[in-house]
C-alpha cells in the first residue's frame, strides 16, 4: 500500500472509532519493528520523524525510500503516513513535503502569534496544494526535542486558533 494523507486516516478512525498511533522513528531497527507490529494488528499506523532522527538517517528523501522501501519488501497493506514532528521552519516543511512525506507539523510556536500565523498559512498553502495534511503549534509545552527546549506552558488561546 501506498503512502496515505494523516488526514484521510484520522477521518477513517474517527469515523470507525478507533485511534491511530504515532511512533516516532529513530533508526532502521525502529521503523523496521513499527511496521511490522501494526501490520500484525492490523492497525493503521503514522510514522513520526523528527527533524534530527531524519538528519541521524540521512535526509528526509532517505527517510521516506526507506519506508517505502520497507512497505515493499514487507508487504505491508496498512495504511501509513510519514510525518514531520515539529518542523522547524516553512523551508523544512517544504524539504519533507517535497521528499514524500504526506504530513507535516509546523511549529512556529517560539514567533510571536501574528509570525507563527502567517508561517503556518504559507505551509498550508504548499501542503494542501501537494495533498499534505498540516499539524500546528500555537501554545507551547514544555520539554526538549533536537536540541530545543521549551520552558513553561502557553497554553493556545481556543477564540484565536
Amino acid at each position: 500500500m501506498p503512502l496515505v494523507s494523516m488526514k484521510e486516516m484520522l477521518i477513517d478512525a474517527k469515523e470507525n472509532g478507533y485511534a491511530v498511533g504515532q511512533y516516532n522513528l529513530n533508526n532502521l531497527e525502529f521503523t523496521q519493528a513499527i511496521l511490522q507490529a501494526s501490520q500484525e494488528e492490523n492497525a493503521p499506523v503514522i510514522l513520526g520523524v523528527s527533524e534530527g532522527a531524519a538528519r541521524y538517517m540521512g535526509g528526509f528523501y532517505t527517510v521516506v525510500k526507506m519506508v517505502e522501501g520497507l512497505l515493499h519488501d514487507y508487504e505491508i497493506t496498512i495504511p501509513v503516513a510519514i510525518h514531520l514532528d515539529h518542523g522547524s521552519s516553512f523551508e523544512k516543511c517544504k524539504e519533507a513535503i517535497d521528499a514524500g512525506f504526506t504530513s507535516v507539523m509546523i511549529d512556529a510556536s517560539h514567533e510571536p502569534y501574528e509570525d507563527n500565523v502567517k508561517i503556518t498559512k504559507k505551509v498550508v498553502e504548499y501542503a494542501h496544494e501537494r495533498g499534505v495534511s498540516v499539524e500546528a503549534e500555537l501554545g507551547t509545552v514544555g520539554g526538549q526535542e533536537d536540541d530545543v527546549v521549551a520552558e513553561g506552558v502557553i497554553y493556545a488561546n481556543p477564540t484565536e486558533c
